[in-house]
């Protein structure tokens, strides 16, 4: 873990992330979710939703995801421009990874863009595999790619 990771806090998001996590995304993502989305999601069952701030405070990613039935959905996750290649994104899912722990999942999966090459990669490097494609998934037509990580057969965290 890089000198930089180590200065994190890593906790539940809440209320006053919104901002934040909302402005995040809107850099990060052709078609952002709308801050009313992540309102949404926060404090609700089934979900696990964490933040990574830096010690000057400012949000340096998110990961925002549902769970049910031994499984888990990546729905959202982002590090802020500055912060990328600094292992955030591995910390936000070893976070995710302790979850799958605690509920017994089976299964990670998330949507990717075909077009998005730097997460596609990152995921293929702690072990999700392509498993399939959603058709005119986003709103602007793109595909999604499906990607999962199945945990029987894991055989190194991230």
């Amino acid at each position: 873990m890089s000198a930089q990771a180590e200065a994190l806090t890593v906790r539940d998001a809440r209320a006053a992330d919104l901002d934040a996590v909302a402005e995040l995304e809107r850099i990060s993502f052709p078609i952002p979710w709308k801050r009313e989305f992540f309102a949404s999601e926060i404090g609700v069952p089934h979900r696990f939703n964490r933040v990574v701030r830096s010690r000057d405070g400012s949000l340096a990613g998110y990961v925002f995801c549902a769970f049910a039935g031994g499984e888990i959905h990546v729905n959202k996750i982002a590090v802020d421009p500055a912060c990328r290649r600094q292992g955030i994104a591995h910390l936000l899912m070893r976070e995710v990874l302790e979850l799958s722990g605690r509920i017994a999942a089976e299964e990670i999966y998330l949507e990717v863009r075909p077009s998005n090459v730097p997460a596609r990669t990152f995921y293929l490097s702690i072990g999700f595999s392509e498993v399939g494609r959603r058709p005119g998934y986003y709103a602007d037509g793109e595909d999604a790619l499906v990607m999962s990580l199945f945990l029987a057969r894991r055989a190194a965290s991230p």
